[in-house]
């Protein structure tokens, strides 16, 4: 029988190098799957390839994308979890738009008797919001995008034409950049503040880089692979 151990799986958009794993449940029994409506619409509705999950026990669950956050309906125990819309641009295939439901952000929070934790993860933004920031500002650990740290860094390299922004991702560094944005928010994360989806291009892979040295002054940094976060009021 094929079969997986996950159960439930939340999209941040509709980009195919962050959604085309999900033909690898096409023959999962049960799986559900959260997702904006234009996501699941540009997905389900627009490939055949991704409608078988959407049949049998795998169920395609929306929330609606005109609201700036919205409970996800997630079947665990002491598990809360919450969408906030985030700005954000529709792939190229389809359009390229900047629409609502284009970029989700997640808030999970766990609960264990009177103890509880709260993590962001943020890895698609086209720029901060409101509801962001605010997250942000609530949450004991934060994982924001770090795509890119300049918005011509591909072009500067020769590695593309387009920019950090056209392709819907905020850079993180430079006077309009997110990491500007985010000084004095997110107090409460302490320590616990990291970029996560960067790619090879962005120089604050490189520890002796001056953008790797700006992003520690910033307090934030990239976790190492299998980095385990333990909130136990200790570190």
């Amino acid at each position: 029988m094929r079969a997986t151990p996950v159960s439930a799986i939340l999209l941040t958009d509709a980009n195919i190098d962050h959604t085309a794993g999900l033909l690898e449940f096409r023959q999962a029994q049960t799986l559900r799957i959260f997702s904006s409506t234009i996501v699941r619409d540009a997905l389900a509705g627009g490939n055949s390839m991704f409608v078988p999950l959407e049949t049998g026990g795998r169920t395609w669950s929306v929330f609606d994308p005109g609201a700036v956050q919205a409970d996800v309906p997630i079947s665990v125990t002491g598990l809360r979890v919450t969408a906030i819309e985030v700005p954000g641009l529709m792939p190229s295939y389809a359009g390229a738009e900047e629409l609502p439901g284009s970029a989700t952000a997640y808030c999970f929070e766990s609960r264990n008797g009177k103890h509880s934790a709260r993590l962001l993860y943020a890895p698609v933004t086209l720029r901060m919001n409101e509801a962001l920031l605010a997250a942000a500002d609530s949450c004991d650990v934060i994982f924001l995008d770090g795509s890119f740290w300049s918005d011509d860094e591909l072009a500067s390299l020769g590695l593309g034409t387009r920019s950090a922004r056209d392709m819907g991702h905020a850079p993180i560094g430079g006077r309009d950049g997110w990491l500007h944005e985010m000084a004095g928010h997110a107090a409460a994360a302490g320590p616990h503040r990291y970029c996560t989806h960067i790619n090879n291009s962005n120089p604050v892979l490189d520890p002796r880089s001056a953008a790797a040295q700006a992003l520690r002054d910033a307090a934030f940094s990239i976790p190492s692979e299998g980095a385990e976060i333990v909130l136990d009021g200790t570190r």
